[in-house]
């Protein structure tokens, strides 16, 4: 059974006596669009604009909200009929070319290019196809992020190629747990672990820093999507969905953080093996512009970018990467990251209003490149060891740098704002 099928019947009170052929096909259109474009990624102040803008082009006065969770949806027809839904939802998963062709049909359906009974099993056969990208891509989409990460966090080419391999290691770890039921819940701990032991193993072969390739081994996992995405919708007052991705942020960031010490308690105290903190050799000049346009490409693959969209994806991981970098030194990091969450959202923007998509094919990507997730984690890590006082100081910083995050994207909706809800 698919998320569309968990769509609740019209109570008999209203339909059919009650309800017209097309107040009913119009509602079971709004319901069908606004669960699958939560599935597939649109937060809560997006989805919520989207369902209010269709529900009030097809004469329907709906109120809606949207937690991580679940979506309720309320129907005021004329002559005083008023009815809810619920509707749970037990499937996420990021799907931007799937979310590019449900915005497509929402604007088809706007502007009556398409009926509506059609349009409603239009969005049943894009959920129900399959991903774009086959398994193979998405496995060498995980090792070349974890190989390009590890420049990210000051890493050489020793470094890369350790990261590359815990990559292959989450990879394997992720199409394995989804395979058995009974571990998918352990997958985020489980990858933690795993990365982490390989990390130590292999860093002193290597001579690599351990602790640089179990974070690019793990960038997949670290939840700094949920972190910006959560603030977001706090500050502009969507509360439950936003503390409620918050929370979930925090959790997976405790996961990680169990898995990576288990890993080290295994590696060093049963195993035997030492930490090697010591970096490889320098990373050459050219390693960050090819690290840039790997991570950029692998990010389309990983949340399923249609392949014309790639090179977008590219240029919005390395606008707002490069402000930061070249701020950094004169701003600050605070002020950097704002700069380029400025950047990125005005990039995204402008990629909206140039090819009517949504904006969220290039701004997830831009987003992942500045976020404060591996922070986070280190403070998790910080505090474990027992040191509170650098742990808690390092999560007054992921707070601040998500803060100075959405700021930026709060700006550049004034400086170019967006003309699509989605």
């Amino acid at each position: 059974m698919n998320a569309l099928s968990e769509i609740p019947p019209l109570a008999p009170e209203i339909e059919p006596d009650r309800m017209t052929d097309r107040e009913r096909e119009a509602v079971e259109f709004v319901q069908t669009l606004g669960n699958a474009l939560h599935r597939f990624g649109a937060p809560a102040n997006r989805l919520e604009d989207v369902l209010q803008v269709l529900s009030s082009e097809l004469g329907l006065r709906g109120s809606f909200f949207s937690t991580p969770t679940a979506i309720f949806y309320a129907f005021d027809l004329p002559e005083h009929r008023q009815f809810a839904r619920l509707h749970r939802v037990h499937a996420n998963e990021l799907d931007l070319s799937k979310l590019a062709e449900m915005d497509a049909l929402f604007n088809r359906a706007l502007e009556g290019g398409i009926a509506l009974k059609e349009a409603t099993r239009e969005v049943e056969r894009i959920v129900e196809r399959r991903p774009i990208y086959g398994a193979p891509l998405a496995v060498l989409a995980f090792v070349a992020v974890s190989a390009s990460a590890s420049t990210f966090f000051d890493g050489g080419l020793r470094e890369a190629g350790l990261g590359a391999i815990c990559g292959l290691v989450l990879a394997s770890t992720f199409f394995l747990t989804r395979r058995l039921t009974n571990l998918g819940r352990l997958f985020e701990p489980l990858g933690a672990l795993l990365v982490s032991l390989t990390a130590i193993l292999l860093a002193g072969a290597f001579e690599a820093n351990w602790w640089t390739a179990t974070l690019a081994g793990l960038i997949v996992l670290v939840p700094g999507f949920s972190l910006t995405i959560g603030a977001t919708e706090l500050a502009l007052n969507h509360p439950a969905s936003g503390v409620a991705r918050l929370a979930v942020a925090f959790t997976t960031l405790l996961m990680l953080t169990m898995g990576v010490l288990l890993g080290r308690q295994l590696g060093t105290e049963v195993l035997g093996f030492e930490l090697f903190d010591g970096l490889g050799l320098a990373a050459p000049v050219w390693q960050e512009p090819l690290s840039l346009l790997v991570a950029g490409l692998s990010f389309g693959v990983l949340f399923r970018i249609a392949p014309r969209d790639l090179p977008w994806s590219v240029v919005a991981v390395a606008l707002p990467y490069v402000a930061f970098e070249a701020g950094i030194s004169e701003l600050g990091r605070e002020a950097s990251i704002f700069v380029g969450g400025l950047i990125a959202g005005c990039f995204a923007n402008l990629f909206a209003r140039a090819f009517s998509r949504p904006s969220m094919i290039v701004r997830l990507p831009g987003i992942l490149i500045l976020v404060p997730g591996a922070t986070g984690l280190l403070s998790l890590e910080r505090i474990a060891d027992g040191d509170a006082a650098l742990g808690v100081e390092n999560l007054f910083r992921v707070a601040m740098t998500a803060t100075s995050l959405v700021a930026g994207f709060f700006v550049s909706n004034v400086v170019l704002p967006p003309r699509k809800a989605l």
